[in-house]
Protein backbone atom coordinates (compact mmCIF):
# COMPACT_ATOMS: atom_id res chain seq x y z
CA UNK A 1 0.00 0.00 0.00
CA UNK A 2 1.17 2.99 -1.06
CA UNK A 3 1.59 5.82 1.79
CA UNK A 4 0.72 9.65 1.85
CA UNK A 5 3.73 10.28 3.55
CA UNK A 6 5.85 9.06 1.40
CA UNK A 7 6.16 12.49 -0.70
CA UNK A 8 8.75 14.85 -1.10
CA UNK A 9 6.90 17.87 0.13
CA UNK A 10 5.78 16.31 3.48
CA UNK A 11 9.18 15.29 3.65
CA UNK A 12 10.36 18.82 3.28
CA UNK A 13 7.86 20.38 5.42
CA UNK A 14 8.61 17.94 8.37
CA UNK A 15 11.87 18.95 7.80
CA UNK A 16 11.34 22.39 8.21
CA UNK A 17 9.05 22.05 11.21
CA UNK A 18 11.00 19.38 13.49
CA UNK A 19 13.82 21.73 14.43
CA UNK A 20 11.35 24.30 15.55
CA UNK A 21 9.50 22.02 17.53
CA UNK A 22 12.49 20.53 19.29
CA UNK A 23 13.42 24.16 20.00
CA UNK A 24 10.01 24.68 21.64
CA UNK A 25 10.21 21.36 23.47
CA UNK A 26 13.86 22.36 24.61
CA UNK A 27 12.13 25.53 25.85
CA UNK A 28 9.42 23.52 28.03
CA UNK A 29 11.84 20.58 29.49
CA UNK A 30 14.13 22.96 30.94
CA UNK A 31 12.67 26.45 31.16
CA UNK A 32 9.22 26.91 31.00
CA UNK A 33 8.80 27.80 35.04
CA UNK A 34 11.51 30.27 34.72
CA UNK A 35 11.04 32.41 32.05
CA UNK A 36 8.63 33.23 29.26
CA UNK A 37 8.81 32.11 25.62
CA UNK A 38 9.96 35.96 24.83
CA UNK A 39 12.38 36.01 27.80
CA UNK A 40 13.78 32.79 26.53
CA UNK A 41 13.77 34.30 22.95
CA UNK A 42 15.66 37.54 24.00
CA UNK A 43 18.06 35.55 25.95
CA UNK A 44 18.58 33.28 23.26
CA UNK A 45 19.33 36.90 21.06
CA UNK A 46 21.23 38.80 23.54
CA UNK A 47 23.91 35.87 24.18
CA UNK A 48 24.25 35.42 20.16
CA UNK A 49 23.75 31.57 21.09
CA UNK A 50 20.76 31.19 18.34
CA UNK A 51 23.32 29.87 15.23
CA UNK A 52 24.38 26.79 17.52
CA UNK A 53 20.79 26.24 18.86
CA UNK A 54 19.11 26.10 15.16
CA UNK A 55 22.26 24.42 13.51
CA UNK A 56 21.81 21.39 16.84
CA UNK A 57 18.04 21.45 16.75
CA UNK A 58 18.16 20.77 12.73
CA UNK A 59 20.75 17.99 12.56
CA UNK A 60 19.41 16.02 15.86
CA UNK A 61 15.65 16.19 14.95
CA UNK A 62 16.22 15.83 10.93
CA UNK A 63 18.61 13.24 11.95
CA UNK A 64 15.89 11.13 13.51
CA UNK A 65 13.03 11.87 10.96
CA UNK A 66 15.68 11.01 8.08
CA UNK A 67 17.00 7.52 9.83
CA UNK A 68 12.91 7.03 10.64
CA UNK A 69 11.95 7.45 6.85
CA UNK A 70 15.09 5.32 5.75
CA UNK A 71 13.92 2.53 7.76
CA UNK A 72 10.45 2.19 6.69
CA UNK A 73 11.44 2.74 3.09
CA UNK A 74 9.69 6.49 2.47
CA UNK A 75 12.87 7.46 0.40
CA UNK A 76 10.97 10.87 -1.00
CA UNK A 77 10.41 11.65 1.87
CA UNK A 78 13.54 11.14 3.57
CA UNK A 79 14.98 12.96 0.47
CA UNK A 80 12.78 15.66 1.39
CA UNK A 81 14.06 15.66 5.08
CA UNK A 82 17.49 15.89 3.55
CA UNK A 83 16.63 18.90 1.12
CA UNK A 84 15.28 21.09 4.44
CA UNK A 85 18.55 20.21 6.08
CA UNK A 86 20.56 21.63 3.70
CA UNK A 87 18.71 24.63 3.44
CA UNK A 88 19.08 24.63 7.24
CA UNK A 89 22.59 24.41 6.76
CA UNK A 90 22.77 27.04 4.66
CA UNK A 91 21.07 29.35 6.80
CA UNK A 92 23.00 28.72 10.09
CA UNK A 93 26.37 29.15 7.98
CA UNK A 94 25.22 32.43 6.92
CA UNK A 95 24.10 33.02 10.51
CA UNK A 96 27.83 31.88 11.77
CA UNK A 97 29.52 33.57 9.19
CA UNK A 98 27.57 36.96 9.24
CA UNK A 99 26.76 37.67 5.80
Amino acid sequence: MKSLINNSYVGAFLGFVVPILSILIAYLVNFREEMTVSQFIDGVLVLKIYAKMMAVAVYFGNVVCFFLFIKLDWLKAARGVLLATIVYSFIVLIFRVGL
